[in-house]
């Protein structure tokens, strides 16, 4: 399972930056594929997973969550690197910098430094645990408020069409390709509703963060951040009614 999702994310990423090769100008290629990619599966995916299927569904988001925060932080760093703007107008990639900018990346760094705790189960304290817990339930709603100060209905009525087909990609094309090709392998049930609703998540937060930080359109960003979320109630409740009366989840 692990193997598969990141075998369907490296596609879902190459699909993606195809596609905006050959219809988008090269300024907006970076935000417009790691929007049409990188799903918020630690907060909205683990979320509708517990919700679906309780502690099974934590304990299959929480295998898949170490698989989702590094492949999709290498990936994006890597696009975004790749059509960051240069100076003197040069557009030889930094492939160094690239290097750097994952190796220093706080999210990947968690995870390398939590996963030799984790093997030797190591448990945290009850306080610490439960105000991590505090703090992580204000991450989203937080996230949204000052995504959405950024919002600008100017930008997306001019240029509607990046953010419209970033966010359709997102949240039809790829959980309809990737979980057909989860089911023909012959993942069903639990597996495959959590698989579902890791790829159908809206796009993840931190795009928005790294996108501005990396000298991307964060106006794009912020516009495909808030039309997946619109979007998800949709496309997710109605990708979950079709697979559970197919009885495949």
């Amino acid at each position: 399972m692990l193997v598969f999702f990141a075998l369907a994310t490296l596609a879902s990423f190459l699909l993606s930056w195809a596609w905006s090769t050959w219809r988008h100008p090269r300024h907006l290629r970076g935000v417009y594929v790691q929007g049409a990619f990188r799903g918020n599966c630690g907060i909205v995916g683990m979320a509708l997973a517990s919700g679906m299927y309780g502690e099974a569904g934590l304990s299959i988001g929480g295998l898949l969550l170490g698989v989702v925060i590094l492949t999709y932080n290498v990936l994006s760093v890597v696009v975004l690197s790749f059509y960051r703007p240069r100076e003197n107008g040069a557009r030889q990639v930094q492939w160094r910098s690239i290097a750097k900018h994952i190796l220093t990346n706080p999210l990947i760094l968690a995870v390398l430094l939590a996963t030799p705790l984790a093997l030797l189960e190591v448990r945290l304290p009850h306080w610490l645990a439960t105000t991590g817990d505090y703090f992580a339930s204000l991450t989203l709603p937080l996230a949204l408020i000052c995504i959405g100060a950024t919002l600008s209905t100017r930008a997306l009525k001019k240029g509607y069409g990046p953010a419209l087909g970033a966010s359709t990609w997102k949240m039809v094309g790829i959980p309809f390709m990737a979980t057909a090709a989860a089911w023909s392998l012959g993942f069903e049930g639990r597996e495959l509703g959590v698989m579902f609703l890791f790829f159908a998540s809206p796009t993840a937060a931190a795009a928005f963060v790294m996108a501005k930080a990396m000298g991307g359109d964060e106006t794009l960003t912020a516009n495909i951040i808030a039309l997946t979320t619109l979007m998800a109630s949709i496309t997710i409740t109605a990708g979950v009614f079709v697979l559970r009366v197919a009885g495949l989840i």
